[in-house]
């Protein structure tokens, strides 16, 4: 699943589900590659399926995924704990900077 994927701003229940999917298959990627190139364990949750309406607990568990990996990876990270997913301005930016994490652990794991 593309990287690119997780820059769009999902517009439909279909799109949610590709976007869940494409961040919590990046996430085991990434996860894998550090494993295998560190033998570092980082901390696994599950991502997917991603619901807006009741989305306290996967913010937290998903910022402690970011949190584990930018520390191995040297990412200078976002605060992605906090997301009103109504405002199309804030999701916007949250979709951006979460994005960016990707981008830049996968340049650094050559994963796509």
């Amino acid at each position: 699943m593309a990287v690119a994927s997780l820059f769009e701003i999902p517009k439909s229940a279909g799109d949610l589900q590709v976007w869940s999917f494409a961040n919590a298959a990046h996430h085991r990627d990434i996860n894998r590659v550090v494993y295998e190139l560190q033998q570092v364990q980082l901390p696994d949750f599950f991502l997917d399926p991603f619901d807006p309406s009741d989305m306290d607990d996967w913010l937290y568990q998903h910022q402690q995924m970011h949190n584990a990996q930018n520390a191995v990876l040297g990412i200078a990270g976002f605060n992605l704990l906090e997301l009103n997913w109504r405002d199309p301005e804030e999701l916007l930016n949250w979709m951006e900077q979460h994005a960016l994490e990707h981008v830049a652990a996968g340049q650094i794991l050559n994963l796509g």
